[in-house]
């Protein structure tokens, strides 16, 4: 699989993944670490995490909503990975049924090393993969930019 290719993994909505008759909230993320998992495996940097003994950790992630997976019902998730900064990786993941869009999560991971945030541009070189990096989309932007604000907010003391 090349770094830009896209992972599809085919799932059917259990009992264990539902609240009353849809897919829970929780569970959406549960499906994208998998989708994650599978982007890892396929691109061979599973042997790459484990040498090197460093770890992913997602610095950011968020769901849009737009129609219910139910009980039983069939559904795809597509991951790929849409752009890089100098710290993380932007992943895009995408939940399908019957052609229709039902969820899109967003995603910035990274992988941390002893000395902290490993640059993805060292993971490629350790891939061997010297695929050129795309345009930056709009969206990588915006998703800095709320992570940042976010960030910031944080920092700040509670009110009373």
């Amino acid at each position: 699989m090349g770094l830009l290719d896209e992972s599809i993994l085919n799932f059917r909505l259990l009992p264990n993944d539902i609240d009353v008759s849809k897919m829970t909230n929780d569970r959406y993320l549960a499906f994208m670490d998998l989708g994650r998992i599978d982007l890892v495996l396929r691109l061979g940097l599973f042997k790459i995490i484990f040498k090197n003994n460093w770890q992913p950790v997602i610095s950011f992630a968020t769901i849009r909503f737009r129609h219910p997976i139910r009980l039983f019902q069939r559904f795809q998730l597509k991951s790929k990975i849409i752009w890089w900064d100098d710290k993380s990786v932007y992943i895009e993941q995408v939940f399908v049924r019957q052609g229709r869009v039902q969820a899109t999560g967003y995603v910035l991971g990274t992988l941390l090393g002893k000395n902290g945030a490993i640059p993805p541009g060292e993971i490629l070189d350790k891939l061997g993969d010297d695929s050129l990096k795309p345009q930056e989309p709009e969206l990588a932007a915006k998703l800095r930019e709320m992570e940042s604000h976010i960030h910031e907010v944080q920092k700040e003391p509670t009110p009373l």
